[in-house]
């Protein structure tokens, strides 16, 4: 090495030496400067884990949890919209099939390929459209956000 490991490597050291990368264990046990600091770590360390434990003289969750703000109740009104729409959606879907579950490639076969080419083309520029639309409100509010 060409110059003195860092507070974090000697640290290392004095922690875990088996971790240790060799140069830098072979640098620490040849060098009386950095021998000097890893004796002060172990020192540090070893008051540090004979101090007795944090005690508080008064109730902290008393004093923290009236500042916590109140848990949602568990049927909210937007609660209760999403359900209700999950429900509806879910029967406008699943109701036609299980009921023309047979008939359902039937039903599509009347249709002519072109038809059926302008349903597509119209479904992919709506959805690019509303991709495009959702990209530049994002990149709005990035800038809003980088930008204050």
């Amino acid at each position: 090495m060409t110059s003195h490991p860092r507070d974090s490597e000697l640290q290392q050291y004095v922690l875990d030496r088996s971790a240790c990368p060799p140069d830098l264990i072979k640098h620490i046990d040849s060098c009386r400067s950095c021998q000097q600091e890893v004796y002060s770590y172990q020192h540090l360390f070893a008051a540090i884990q004979h101090m007795p434990a944090a005690e508080f003289d008064f109730n902290i969750s008393e004093l923290v949890l009236p500042s916590l703000p109140s848990p949602d109740p568990l049927i909210s009104a937007d609660r209760f919209i999403a359900g209700f729409l999950v429900v509806f959606i879910v029967g406008c879907v699943g109701i036609p099939i299980l009921m023309f579950g047979r008939n359902i490639i039937n039903l599509f076969s009347g249709i002519t390929p072109l038809f059926i080419g302008v349903i597509l083309c119209s479904a992919a520029l709506i959805l690019l459209s509303k991709a495009l639309e959702l990209y530049k409100k994002y990149r709005t509010q990035m800038r809003q956000l980088n930008y204050p």
